[in-house]
């Protein structure tokens, strides 16, 4: 019984001492990097999150923003602005721009400073989510007309800490606006009821009979798009089914080269009669000669079934190449013959 009892002191002993030494593990991180200050006023425009890292050999866009960080001594803030995502868009005589959501606070500044100075998190042995946080920028400016871009306290995980928005959120706001970022449709198409820019199928090898076809009554215009310069091709592993070299084209429902793509040019009304036989033509068996074919197309047309001013989908069930392989291809990978008189009624 002595032994036992021993045994059970030295284990609560041992538990006690690893629970003493897990609450004196510093779990705060060091200090985070003072912020850069700009001059000028925040531009949503050119946010974190909208800023795209330019390809080799080019130059972006717009210098890249400011580093975030902590406020630096002597930047005193009369005003905070957030640039945050949002799925809303800005309308113009332009076209329709994606945009950032602006809101700007100027009263009780100090508790958003208090909450910023909270130090962030690190360590532990919390479980960590596998989402990713969009984080919107968080700008203070100075009455003096200079800017910093704020660092939001982290979590361990690397997520903002929730009590930060929620001392946004609580405080008065001065100010909310919609600021452009970028042209997403022009006027000309979004007039017209096209989609900007538009791919040709990139998966060919249908099942031989197109199983979803518009109504031939709704189709009353076609989009013309004149062709980007196209991407290599892709490569074909050596231990592929089909043969190194073989491209992809060789196996049904594979793509057959990289994609077409295209840049809305003009819109093309439809006479009438023109999209029964468009249909007539589409529920034809597909060709598999078309649907190798790899002579690249310079223009191309799409038959929206929407009215314009609708929302745009995103797949039409119809494109016709004006030239090239000269095919009218359904959304299903079936490709046919664009009967020439048509394809010279739609090239103008």
């Amino acid at each position: 019984m002595g032994r036992l009892s021993t045994t059970t002191t030295t284990g609560a002993v041992l538990a006690v001492l690893l629970a003493t030494a897990g609450c004196a593990f510093d779990t705060t991180a060091p200090p985070r990097p003072v912020a850069e200050v700009v001059d000028g006023a925040p531009d949503c425009a050119l946010s974190a999150d909208a800023w795209i890292v330019p390809e080799p050999g080019t130059a972006p866009s717009a210098p890249p923003p400011p580093l975030a960080g902590s406020v630096p001594e002597g930047f005193t803030p009369d005003s905070a602005v957030r640039c945050a995502g949002t799925t809303d868009s800005v309308d113009d005589a332009d076209g329709r721009w994606s945009a950032r959501l602006e809101t700007t606070w100027t009263d009780d500044l100090d508790r958003l400073l208090s909450a910023l100075a909270v130090p962030d998190e690190t360590g532990g042995s919390g479980m960590c989510t596998a989402d990713m946080e969009i984080v919107p920028d968080l700008w203070l400016t100075s009455a003096d007309g200079r800017s910093m871009r704020a660092a939001w306290p982290l979590t361990a995980c690397g997520k903002t800490l929730p009590g930060t928005h929620d001392v946004l959120d609580a405080l008065p706001v001065e100010e909310e606006r919609l600021v452009r970022v970028s042209l997403v449709q022009s006027r000309a198409a979004l007039d017209a009821g096209c989609s900007m820019q538009a791919s040709l199928p990139w998966m060919l090898g249908g099942s031989g009979i197109a199983t979803e076809l518009p109504d031939p009554s709704d189709l009353d215009r076609a989009c013309v798009y004149a062709v980007a310069p196209p991407l290599p091709d892709p490569t074909v592993p050596a231990d592929s089914p089909f043969g190194a070299g073989s491209g992809s084209a060789a196996a049904p429902g594979m793509p057959t080269k990289s994609v077409t793509s295209g840049t809305f040019t003009r819109v093309v009304p439809l006479a009438d009669g023109v999209g029964p036989r468009l249909v007539l033509a589409a529920g034809q068996p597909s060709t598999p000669g078309l649907e190798r074919c790899d002579a690249t197309a310079t223009s191309f047309v799409t038959f929206p079934d929407h009215a314009p001013g609708s929302s745009l989908p995103t797949d039409p069930r119809l494109t016709a190449e004006l030239d090239g392989c000269g095919r009218l291809l359904t959304s299903d990978g079936g490709a046919r013959s664009l009967p020439e008189d048509l394809a010279g009624l739609l090239r103008g």
